[in-house]
């Protein structure tokens, strides 16, 4: 008896790190193994019938899928018993398809590329049931949408780069590994990068040319390999929205403390004309604790002056802005200098509000209803249309310390 899979109830399935959707029977069952490196899907009662979706640990280059694709599924078939290898025009993806010609199976298996991922798909079906089946597994192939858009573009990012780093400087032998770009004897952190590109994809190449006409390897012999002796003096905390750290990819590594609300404190060493973040890996290798790194940050950013003038404006009803736009990109940083309340206070009164729409602004304003109204706009619209934003949330600044505004 075939089952008619058009007037069937569907629903999504959504890979646990968001890698691909698809959907699929609402009266099957899923599974999921290895943390999602595999998912199956198949009817509660059979055990011999069902499909499985795999994630490779390879990748391919998109410029070359034609031909890269259809070389890595015909090795992935020379142990298996399939046969009639063909484009599958019903994906979303480009992916290739075989029928199993073992004599106990009826299925199929797939393969699928799509930003920087690589799927393998196989269907466990009777021979005898080909029919019933096999349309059903090949809906759910034909539903499955890779997420990986961003992951994709950074990916490009990384190898154009690449190719123009290896042009300009032969002698460092630059590899591209998961921290970013490695020479001879300094690694290249591409966060910044990766950011502003993602934020201006029609400026790819233009980023790109202008990052690595920058970099100049005898500058910092050392990045990527500092010492904690070298480098102390020169931690600073950065203020971050939590969106900015993925749980795949690169920013998944840098060493971060939850902080309130959305926003985390990341750390970052600070040298003449940039700065990186600090890792899990840089803690592991200095055997510096959390604790040690966040005090060593605090105290370098208390070194860091208040700009000697301030941006200020009264408001209406008696309160005042004040804006503090340093030109060192830890404008927002200075939230935490534990001597912001007794800096202000006498000019903004106490509690004060304050505000971190970007990377470079603080800005600091009376603690008024009515000043709140006005400035939230402004301040959003700010946080908004920033290629460094971090959140457009009020903060009170008290005696005691830093909280989250209420409502009102």
């Amino acid at each position: 008896m075939t089952t008619d899979w058009k007037s069937v109830d569907w629903t999504t399935f959504v890979h646990p790190h968001n890698a691909y959707r698809l959907e699929f029977p609402a009266h099957w069952e899923h599974r999921v193994e290895q943390d999602g490196e595999t998912c199956g899907f198949g009817p509660r009662d059979r055990d011999n019938v069902g499909l499985w979706i795999s994630i490779l640990p390879a990748s391919v280059d998109t410029d070359r899928l034609s031909e890269d694709l259809p070389r890595f599924f015909a090795h992935a078939m020379q142990k298996a018993e399939a046969a009639n290898i063909r484009e599958d025009v019903t994906l979303h993806h480009h992916g290739l398809k075989a029928d199993m010609t073992s004599p106990e199976q009826g299925g199929q298996y797939w393969m699928i590329a799509g930003g920087d991922l690589v799927l393998f798909g196989s269907s466990q079906v009777p021979p005898a049931e080909r029919d019933q089946w096999n349309p059903a597994f090949e809906r759910v192939m034909a539903s499955l949408v890779i997420n990986r858009d961003d992951e994709l573009l950074m990916r490009k990012i990384t190898f154009e780069a690449l190719e123009l780093l290896r042009e300009r400087h032969p002698d460092q032998e630059y590899e591209a590994d998961e921290k970013g770009i490695r020479g001879k004897n300094h690694v290249l952190f591409l966060y910044n990068l990766w950011r502003e590109v993602l934020a201006a994809p029609h400026r790819l190449e233009e980023l790109v040319r202008t990052y690595v006409e920058a970099v100049n390897p005898t500058s910092h012999p050392d990045l990527g390999r500092e010492e904690w002796i070298d480098v102390e003096d020169r931690i600073l905390p950065v203020l971050k929205h939590e969106s900015y750290l993925k749980t795949e990819g690169p920013t998944r590594h840098i060493h971060t403390v939850d902080w309130l609300a959305d926003v985390v404190i990341c750390y970052a060493i600070r040298s003449e004309r940039s700065f990186r973040f600090i890792t899990g890996w840089d803690l592991d290798r200095w055997e510096v604790d959390p604790d040690r790194l966040h005090a060593t940050a605090i105290e370098n950013l208390v070194e860091l002056s208040f700009p000697e003038r301030l941006e200020g404006s009264r408001q209406p009803g008696g309160g005042r802005l004040i804006l503090v736009t340093p030109c060192d990109s830890f404008g927002a940083s200075r939230l935490l200098h534990p001597e912001l309340h007794d800096v202000f206070r006498g000019a903004l009164g106490s509690p004060f509000l304050a505000a971190v729409p970007s990377r470079d602004t603080l800005v600091l304003f009376t603690n008024k209803r009515s000043v709140k109204k006005k400035l939230l706009p402004t301040i959003r619209k700010d946080h908004d249309k920033s290629s460094y934003a971090i959140t457009p949330r009020i903060f009170l600044v008290t005696p005691d310390g830093i909280a989250l505004a209420g409502a009102g």
